[in-house]
């Protein structure tokens, strides 16, 4: 499953690539036919990523992807789309087109979805805004061990089986140590490495440590 870093790059790219543009939005596989008639012609107000919640931002509402296991979401030139019965969402300016296929969910959300979606996640190493005391409060709390509760959406958004296991061997812990055993000075090195590694794989498209 793609982890947090491939939805921050996609946020960015797809707000770098159609902010203010009014899109074409369509679904050829029809499946999100009746939202995407909702938002045809209506401008990018952005997108922005929350773990792995990709939330793609319009004026009627919010786009609230998740690429589960197999999804993509690949950006292309404009050309008649190969294999369109596979092809949940597509977004285009008549230049670029970013199409979307095989996600977990892709639904049309409100605003007050959109917040609950946001305050339900745990804090994202990538987000500017998140608390990572968040974190340590559910970290010294867990008997479980530390490798399970970085793999909790609610305590590490965006963390996935990769993220955490280079972090465990960066900073040798025993993957079964409960998190009750870590101290405060422990958990933030930890945290500081997921910042840091993640926002390479935001950089650099891959994870390369």
């Amino acid at each position: 499953m793609p982890e947090g870093h491939v939805t921050h790059r996609l946020a960015r790219n797809l707000t770098d690539t159609f902010k203010a543009e009014p899109l074409r939005v369509a679904s050829p596989q029809g499946r999100f036919a009746e939202a995407a008639a909702l938002l045809d012609g209506e401008p990018l107000v952005g997108a922005e990523s929350v773990g792995k919640h990709l939330l793609v931002d319009f004026v009627p509402g919010t786009v609230w992807i998740h690429l589960g296991l197999i999804g993509k979401f690949q950006f292309t030139h404009v050309f008649p789309a190969p294999n369109p019965s596979t092809l949940r969402l597509r977004l285009s300016d008549g230049v670029t087109a970013a199409d979307l296929r095989g996600p977990q969910w892709c639904r049309l959300i409100t605003a007050a979805e959109r917040a609950e979606v946001v305050a339900s996640s745990g804090p994202d190493p990538l987000r500017p805004d998140a608390d990572p005391a968040r974190a340590w409060a559910k970290v010294r709390r867990s008997r479980k061990p530390f490798a399970a509760v970085l793999m909790d959406q609610a305590a590490f958004a965006g963390v996935g089986n990769i993220f955490r296991a280079e972090v465990l061997f960066r900073h040798r812990i025993d993957p079964y140590r409960p998190g009750t055993q870590l101290d405060v000075s422990e958990f933030g090195d930890r945290w500081t490495d997921l910042v840091a590694l993640m926002k390479v794989g935001v950089r650099r498209g891959k994870i390369v440590v």
